[in-house]
């Protein structure tokens, strides 16, 4: 069954979620798969580094780097160890952004690949692509039941879309 995106739609799922009340589990399950729709996309091209781990990207937005352990759902388990405990260099690298723009109050999330700066899309590599967050990953319990534990339930996405590539830069003095 198709549901829609209306962001006023989600919210009022997503909330009932988050609130424990009372929801239609297969239209949460919709949501989820299509929470990509709401991700940012490829026009997002470079990040500058600001220092203390946080990056402009080329829209203004400010997004932070999170840690390789934060990465886990993201890249190879092997690489993800390695780079943990300081034998290889992480594959990719985690950037969050709060979304205080759609009206949801998520997370924008870019995973990049550090060899190319290509995003990591369901186009890419569906296992580790980037999401739509509809819990902020700060607000550990909310993350874990808006999209944790649904992924685990479902990994399939619909969104399969061509995120681009990232450039980074660093600030000028």
């Amino acid at each position: 069954m198709e549901y829609s995106l209306e962001v006023a739609e989600v919210k009022k799922v997503i909330d009932a979620v988050r609130d424990g009340k009372p929801y239609d589990k297969e239209q949460f399950m919709f949501y989820h798969r299509n929470r990509n729709h709401f991700n940012v996309g490829a026009e997002v091209t470079s990040l500058t580094a600001l220092g203390g781990g946080k990056y402009r990207d080329n829209l203004g937005q400010v997004w932070e780097e999170q840690s390789t352990f934060k990465n886990f759902f993201h890249m190879g388990k092997a690489n993800w160890l390695g780079s943990i405990v300081g034998l290889s260099s992480p594959e990719s690298k985690k950037f969050l952004r709060d979304d205080n723009t759609s009206g949801l109050g998520g997370e924008f999330e870019m995973i990049v690949r550090m060899s190319d700066g290509k995003r990591i899309d369901a186009l890419t590599n569906a296992s580790y692509q980037e999401t739509y967050n509809f819990g902020r990953t700060r607000q550990t319990g909310a993350h874990k039941t808006l999209d944790v534990d649904p992924h685990n339930q479902d990994p399939n996405y619909t969104v399969k879309v061509n995120t681009g590539t990232v450039v980074f830069a660093s600030q000028n003095p």
